[in-house]
């Protein structure tokens, strides 16, 4: 599999704002997940000043390894056909070949629903997929549809 092969991590971030509940901001997060890989992640916090002085908790996850390409999977599981295409269309914006890195970012909302949506707006879950080395867009693009995140 090519995938676990070029994958190093993936990278989750999101952030909590005074008004929410930590809880269900962390929920959201742990449904792009798949139930095997739940269990296993640590989060981290670290607490940031907003701009107008309110504080704002970020919290972040990696995964790495198989339970990487198992994510992948999950989240490709999880997409409609609309969304895959969505990606297609814009994966030469989102890839950065000098990095190896790959961004997405997710709807909060609909995460903590259970649904899996790529959102532009600013209440997200962002996702990094590092990849080993700097691929070609070509090769992530085979790794994406090889774990079913593109059509």
């Amino acid at each position: 599999m090519q995938a676990e092969q070029r994958i190093l991590r993936i990278e989750f971030s999101v952030h909590a704002h005074a008004t929410e509940d930590v809880g269900r901001v962390k929920q959201a997060l742990l449904n792009l997940l798949p139930e095997q890989v739940r269990g296993k992640v640590v989060f981290s916090e670290a607490v940031v000043e907003g701009h107008y002085s309110n504080p704002i908790r970020r919290i972040t996850v990696n995964v790495s390894g198989n339970d990487a390409v198992k994510v992948l999977e999950y989240l490709g599981s999880k997409l409609d056909d609309v969304e895959k295409r969505a990606l297609a269309v814009s994966l030469d914006l989102r890839y950065d070949e000098k990095e190896g890195r790959l961004y997405m970012r997710f709807s909060k909302q609909d995460a903590f629903l259970g649904r899996v949506k790529l959102y532009d707006g600013d209440d997200v879950v962002r996702v990094v997929i590092v990849f080993r080395g700097s691929p070609s867009l070509e090769d992530v693009r085979r790794v994406l549809e090889e774990v079913g995140l593109l059509p």
